[in-house]
C-alpha cells in the first residue's frame, strides 16, 4: 500500500456526518425512503461514512465537548480550575454542586457517561458483526476497518474503567439470553482494552494516502495506549507503547518550538491523536471561556484557573514562585516561564489588542463566588488563555484542532513509567525534552520518589486544562489529600489610584468533597435493577 506523510486527524467529510453521530441521519447517503441497514455495506464510501461516526468521542470527552456535568473541562473537578457559576445547571453550576457537596450516588454518578458509552459500544459491535458477515471487501480493507472500530471500542471501555474500575465487557452483540452479565475484574478489563489497542496498532498504517486524510494510525494508537497503561500501572507496556511513538521523533512527531503555538496550529507535528473540525462543525470553547470583556452579554467566561494553578508556574529561571518573596509578590506576573504566558490571562495581560482588567470594577472584573446569578466575571482573578481560538467569531464556532494526545504527553508518559520501573536516568531524557521546550533548566534528580513528584508537577503544568489533572489525582490516589476538606483560592485586585492591591481570597464558599469511595464510582442504579448479575461498586 502506498502511504504518504500526513497528520493524523479526523477530517470531517461533511458537517452532517458527525453532528448526527448519535442518530442514523449520517448514514443516509441516499433518500431516506429507500434506506435500509444494508446501505452501510453497499460500498466502501458508505461504510467509511459510518466509521467516521466512531471518531466523535475523541473530542467529546475533552475540553471542546460537554460530556461531564454539562461541560468537559474535567479539570474543574480538580484543584486547577474553578467554574464561576454557583447556581445549578450546565456551564459549571453542576460541577460546583458536585465538588462542594456529597451528592454523587448510584442515581447520579456525574463523572460517568455510562449509558451513552455502552450504546456506542453496541453500535460498534453491530458494525463488527456486519463487517464479518455482510461484506466482500478485501481482507486488507476489512482489517483496517476492524482496527478502527476496535480502537474506539477499547477507548470507550477505558472511559468506563477509569470511572468505575471493573466493568461489564461487551465485546459482541448480546442476545436476549446474554443481556445479564457480571462485571469483570479491573485487571481483566485492562487485558481486554490492551488487546483492542494492540489489534488496532498492528493493523493500521503508519500513514495514509491523502484521500484518506484523518484516519487513525498506529502511532496514534500507541500514543493513546501509553496513557492507558499508566492507569493500569503496567509500566513496561507504557514504556513500549511510548517508544513506538518516540522512534518517529523528528519524522512524524516533534514538539513545537513554541508552546504557545501548539493549539494555534491546525496540523502541528506535536499532534499524535487529534480531531480536526471542519465545515460548519466546530466547538464553542473560545466564547465559553474567554474573558468577560470580550462580549457584553450571553454565557461567557465560565471558568478560570485557580491561584493554586497560577502559582505552580515557575519563574523564568526555573525557581519556584513564592508569594512570601517581596519581589515576587510586588509583581507576581513578571519573569515567569513561557507556559504561564501561553496559558493564563491575568490582570495586565495583552489580549486581542487590549489589556486584561481583572481588578474589581475592571472590564473583565473580579466577582466573588456566589455573587453572580449567571456566568460572567472571574471568581479567581484569572481566565484561561490556552486553547482559546482568538480569531474565531464569538457568535460562531471554531474549527480549531483538538489534540487528544500530544507528543509532550507521550514523553511524560514515558518518563513516568520509566521512573516507576526504577529507571530514573532514562526517564530524565524524555522529561527534559519537555522542560527544555519550556526554557527551564534540565532535571538531574534520579531518586525515584523525588523524581516522581517532579514528573507529576510537570504533568500538571504542561497538560493544564487538557483534561488530565482530575484523573491523574485519582490514579495516583492523591485526590483525597488534594481535593477533600479544602478550598481553592483566587486573587482579588483592588485598584487605588495608580496602585494595585493584591489579596488572596477563597473562591469556594465551603469545603470541597472527595471521599475515598469516589476513586471507584458506582454504576447507575438502573444497571443494578436491570441486570441481576451486576454487583454494585464496593463502598457504594
Amino acid at each position: 500500500m502506498k502511504i504518504s506523510k500526513i497528520k493524523y486527524h479526523l477530517l470531517i467529510l461533511s458537517s452532517v456526518l458527525l453532528l448526527g453521530a448519535c442518530s442514523e441521519e449520517y448514514l443516509n447517503p441516499e433518500p431516506r425512503s429507500v434506506y435500509t441497514e444494508t446501505e452501510i455495506w453497499k460500498n466502501m464510501e458508505n461504510t467509511y461514512l459510518y466509521i467516521n461516526g466512531f471518531y466523535k468521542p475523541i473530542y467529546e470527552y475533552g475540553p471542546y465537548g460537554r460530556k461531564y456535568a454539562g461541560v468537559s473541562l474535567t479539570d474543574g473537578f480538580s484543584d486547577i480550575v474553578k467554574y464561576n457559576q454557583h447556581v445549578m445547571g450546565s456551564n459549571g453550576g453542576d460541577v460546583n454542586k458536585t465538588i462542594l457537596n456529597p451528592i454523587i450516588s448510584a442515581n447520579g454518578p456525574v463523572l460517568s457517561d455510562y449509558s451513552y458509552e455502552y450504546n456506542r459500544i453496541r453500535r460498534i459491535n453491530e458494525f463488527l458483526y456486519g463487517l464479518e458477515n455482510y461484506v466482500t471487501y478485501s481482507e486488507e480493507d476489512k482489517l483496517i476497518m476492524e482496527a478502527q472500530a476496535r480502537f474506539f471500542r477499547g477507548m470507550l471501555h477505558f472511559n468506563l474503567v477509569r470511572s468505575h474500575g471493573g466493568i461489564i465487557i461487551r465485546d459482541y452483540i448480546d442476545g436476549p439470553e446474554e443481556a445479564f452479565k457480571a462485571r469483570s475484574s479491573e485487571s481483566d478489563c485492562y487485558d481486554f482494552i490492551t488487546d483492542e489497542l494492540d489489534f488496532a496498532a498492528e493493523n493500521l498504517p503508519r500513514e495514509w494516502e491523502p484521500e484518506s486524510l484523518g484516519r487513525l494510525t498506529r502511532g496514534a494508537v500507541y500514543g493513546y495506549k501509553s496513557r492507558v497503561m499508566l492507569y493500569a500501572q503496567r509500566w513496561e507496556e507504557a514504556v513500549k507503547a511510548a517508544e513506538e511513538v518516540i522512534k518517529e521523533e523528528n519524522i512524524l512527531y516533534e514538539l513545537e518550538s513554541d508552546y504557545d503555538q501548539v493549539f494555534k496550529t491546525k496540523d502541528s507535528k506535536e499532534g499524535v491523536l487529534i480531531y480536526r473540525f471542519g465545515g460548519t462543525l466546530g466547538h464553542e470553547f473560545h466564547h465559553l471561556y474567554c474573558p468577560k470583556g470580550d462580549k457584553s452579554e450571553g454565557v461567557i467566561g465560565i471558568a478560570g484557573p485557580t491561584l493554586e494553578m497560577v502559582d505552580s508556574y515557575r519563574m523564568a529561571d526555573g525557581s519556584e514562585f513564592d508569594r512570601d518573596n517581596p519581589e515576587h509578590a510586588a509583581n507576581p506576573y513578571a519573569n515567569r516561564e513561557p507556559r504561564f504566558y501561553a496559558s493564563i490571562l491575568y490582570n495586565g495581560a495583552p489580549w486581542k489588542g487590549r489589556t486584561i482588567e481583572t481588578f474589581v470594577g475592571g472590564t473583565d472584573g473580579f466577582e466573588p463566588y456566589g455573587a453572580q446569578q449567571s456566568s460572567g466575571g472571574t471568581t479567581t482573578g484569572y481566565y484561561i488563555r490556552k486553547m482559546i481560538d482568538e480569531d474565531a467569531p464569538l457568535d460562531g464556532v471554531s474549527d480549531q484542532t483538538w489534540y487528544e494526545v500530544r507528543y509532550a504527553e507521550v514523553l511524560l508518559n514515558h518518563a513516568e513509567a520509566l521512573n516507576e520501573l526504577g529507571r530514573g536516568t532514562e526517564a530524565l531524557v524524555s522529561l527534559n525534552k519537555v522542560r527544555q521546550r519550556a526554557q527551564l533548566p534540565i532535571i538531574t534528580v534520579t531518586d525515584q520518589e523525588a523524581l516522581r513528584e517532579i514528573i507529576r508537577e510537570e504533568r500538571k503544568i504542561e497538560l493544564a486544562f487538557e483534561g488530565h489533572r482530575y484523573w491523574d489525582l485519582r490514579r495516583w490516589r492523591e485526590a483525597v489529600d488534594v481535593l477533600n476538606g479544602v478550598r481553592m483560592h483566587g486573587t482579588k485586585i483592588t485598584k487605588e489610584d495608580d496602585s494595585l492591591i493584591y489579596e488572596t481570597v477563597e473562591c469556594d464558599d465551603k469545603d470541597r468533597v472527595f471521599k475515598e469511595s469516589y476513586y471507584k464510582l458506582p454504576v447507575p442504579q438502573s444497571e443494578i435493577d436491570n441486570n441481576p448479575l451486576c454487583e454494585q461498586t464496593p463502598l457504594w
